[in-house]
């Protein structure tokens, strides 16, 4: 389900980011090329394997590694699902290598941030899929095992996504 402008975009777009440069020093981060994960946590380690091969940067964990709204959203988030929930950030430029089509062990409550992210979403196991473009401030629920495969359109060339994974797992 993809439900467009539930948060104003310039709101959106000024809410602070532990990303880059303003990551906590303990903030993982991933850079993603298919199915290898390459981490880093220092910052000039993750630019340099950046501009060694431009990759999508996942942010893991963000509600316990860095401190800021999103861990308070992700906290009131697991009080009324009643199950553990996960908040990460994607962050990935235009032509940047990813995941590939793939399909995820959880419910993922997704928010656009910053940019624009190209979702392919296959709703049945066969048939075409569906294409959707979140906006900043778009948020899309993506149901645990479908199958989805993202880009980050040219324009505006640049994407910034949470994903509030709500995972099986009880509180």
């Amino acid at each position: 389900m993809h439900i467009q402008q539930v948060f104003d975009a310039a709101w959106t777009e000024g809410l602070s980011l532990p990303l880059g440069e303003a990551k906590a020093a303990s903030q993982t981060v991933a850079l993603i090329d298919g199915m290898d994960f390459h981490r880093q946590s220092d910052k000039d380690a993750v630019a340099h394997a950046y501009q060694e091969r431009q990759r999508t940067r996942v942010y893991e964990s963000l509600n316990v590694r860095s401190d800021g709204w999103f861990s308070t959203v992700t906290l009131r988030l697991t009080a009324i699902m009643r199950h553990q929930v996960i908040c990460t950030a994607y962050e990935s430029h235009a032509g940047d290598r990813n995941l590939g089509a793939h399909d995820d062990e959880w419910l993922g409550v997704i928010t656009q941030m910053r940019g624009a992210k190209r979702w392919l979403v296959w709703p049945e196991t066969t048939g075409a899929p569906e294409e959707i473009v979140t906006r900043v401030g778009d948020v899309l629920i993506l149901p645990q095992g479908v199958k989805h495969e993202v880009s980050t359109p040219d324009s505006p060339g640049y994407s910034v996504h949470l994903v509030f994974a709500i995972t099986d797992e009880l509180v």
